[in-house]
């Protein structure tokens, strides 16, 4: 059995590669589960389960600590599926950040390409970092913007990336891509400031995080999403319009926007399992 920590994860991990991986097994075929969540003594608390010839078995098991820091700590446990030996436990953490933040740039891909004229980033936690270090790996940025309530964590940031900090309305109004990484109970999306033909990345948690204001939702009209059930069980982010999820959209399914462009992510073991499949295959493990 290995044992893989954040460090290892963090140091192996190929932001290329990884998006490559979460296509694959989208366009594969795989067995991925709900999550089963509870909140309990006020903090979260989620089991993600998968299956991929591949990979195994997956059982992701996560949580969001309030009072602790980081605030997202877990662990994923893969096993083989034939012999039913522990193959992996993978910090989940670190995989939970790669991955998402490479669902969020298969989207960008696939509303976009690979230019963006200046790049906003509304957070500056575990999510913002992690998007920050993959999408200055795989795309080509003319600026990039951060916004946050936190400002000395905005600091950090913008002085590893190069990034400016400014208001969140201005961010608003200027970015060309807007993430959103936060776990506001308050829309931090604010439609009516978005220029036409901008791309919204909303990966916040689950609900009560509400990240998309009701103009944002109308202007989009449609929304890709990493998981349609999920989204649409966990999220309000994208009450009353369609979804098509970023597997459909590989295979040619068009989501038809009004003016903005719009993906929601609450998480899934499909990108679990496109996780543990990349970082166990870089480390050399079959």
């Amino acid at each position: 059995m290995l044992i893989i920590g954040r460090e290892e994860v963090d140091s192996v991990v190929d932001p290329q590669g990884l998006v490559e991986d979460i296509r694959n097994v989208y366009l594969s075929q795989y067995i991925a589960f709900e999550r089963v969540s509870s909140i309990i003594s006020g903090s979260w608390f989620g089991i993600m389960r998968g299956f991929h010839e591949e990979l195994g078995f997956l059982v992701k098991i996560v949580g969001i600590f309030p009072q602790a820091y980081p605030r997202v700590k877990g662990v994923v446990v893969v096993i083989d599926h034939v012999t039913g030996n522990l193959k992996a436990l993978i910090d989940g953490y670190s995989l939970t950040g790669w991955r998402t933040a490479g669902a969020s740039a298969l989207a960008q891909i696939i509303l976009g390409g690979y230019s963006i004229e200046t790049l906003g980033i509304i957070g500056a936690g575990t999510q913002a970092l992690y998007h920050l270090r993959v999408f200055t790996k795989l795309f080509r940025i003319g600026r990039i913007l951060i916004s946050t309530r936190s400002p000395e964590k905005a600091r950090d940031l913008a002085r590893e990336f190069g990034a400016e900090q400014v208001s969140a309305r201005d961010l608003n109004a200027t970015a060309t891509t807007v993430i959103a990484a936060t776990n506001s109970s308050e829309p931090v999306v604010i439609g009516d400031l978005l220029s036409p033909g901008s791309i919204v990345i909303s990966v916040g948690a689950p609900k009560p995080v509400r990240e998309l204001d009701e103009r944002t939702i109308q202007r989009a009209g449609c929304a890709l999403v990493d998981t349609r059930q999920g989204v649409l069980e966990e999220s309000d982010d994208v009450k009353g319009i369609e979804v098509v999820e970023i597997g459909e959209a590989l295979r040619g399914k068009r989501c038809v926007f009004r003016d903005i462009k719009l993906y929601k992510s609450v998480g899934t073991s499909i990108l679990d399992i496109a996780g543990a499949i990349h970082i166990l295959r870089r480390m050399g493990v079959k």
